[in-house]
């Protein structure tokens, strides 16, 4: 018989080891490095830096900020003077253990009527036309004349800061203090738009307040 020492130092000769630990971390970090590399190298291939990029200098300007707040408005705005209707459906999927799906659309028909076009220019008037033509005409942004311009020139064309506080004016009057303006204005129009905006007319003064602090933020920088 044979003793157990040499048995298990017969087996331990016949196991491949590595030289030292030093080569098997290396070997490691080499390793680790490439499929670093090549995941560097695909996510750059896909472009989604560039789109990341454009998408930051895009968004990031005063303009981009306050389309955002009207868009964040409409967005709110659509389901009540343009609702949705079922149109159809789409059948169960068995493979994907999926039910029937019923898909609704927006009533395109509402776009004849007057409860589609009386909330909506409403709205729109008091919240964008007339902001605008305040803001193009009344513009605080121009630049200093110099001896090579002919006219004024200016940082925007339409004034952001006028533009809000225009708009903050016309929302708190019409849609807070539901002035008629002579009986132009439509107090039902008013309470639809009014239950309709995120927070009621609140919200809209909230996002005239946003379009301030970043139209005086970026008049700092300058």
């Amino acid at each position: 018989m044979r003793t157990p020492g040499r048995s298990f130092s017969n087996l331990a000769s016949n196991v491949p080891l590595p030289p030292s630990p030093a080569l098997v971390v290396d070997a490691i970090d080499r390793r680790t490095a490439v499929i670093r590399s090549k995941i560097a190298e695909k996510y750059e291939e896909s472009g989604i830096t560039e789109v990341a990029d454009t998408a930051r200098e895009t968004l990031s300007s005063v303009v981009a900020v306050q389309g955002l707040v009207i868009l964040f408005e409409l967005y709110k705005l659509r389901p009540e003077i343009l609702p949705n209707r079922y149109a159809f459906t789409i059948p169960a999927i068995a493979m994907i253990n999926r039910g029937p799906w019923p898909i609704s659309i927006p009533d395109l028909f509402l776009l004849l009527t007057s409860s589609f076009w009386g909330p909506a220019t409403l709205w729109a008037t008091t919240t964008l036309f007339v902001p605008l033509l305040a803001s193009y005409f009344i513009n605080l942004s121009s630049k200093p004349r110099t001896r090579s311009s002919h006219g004024p020139t200016f940082n925007y064309t339409f004034d952001p800061l006028v533009f809000n506080i225009v708009k903050a004016l016309l929302v708190f009057v019409v849609f807070g203090q539901d002035a008629t303006f002579g009986g132009w204005i439509d107090l039902e129009n008013v309470a639809r738009i009014n239950s309709a905006l995120y927070g009621g007319y609140k919200g809209a003064l909230v996002g005239t307040g946003i379009g301030t602090l970043v139209t005086l933020y970026d008049a700092i920088k300058k």
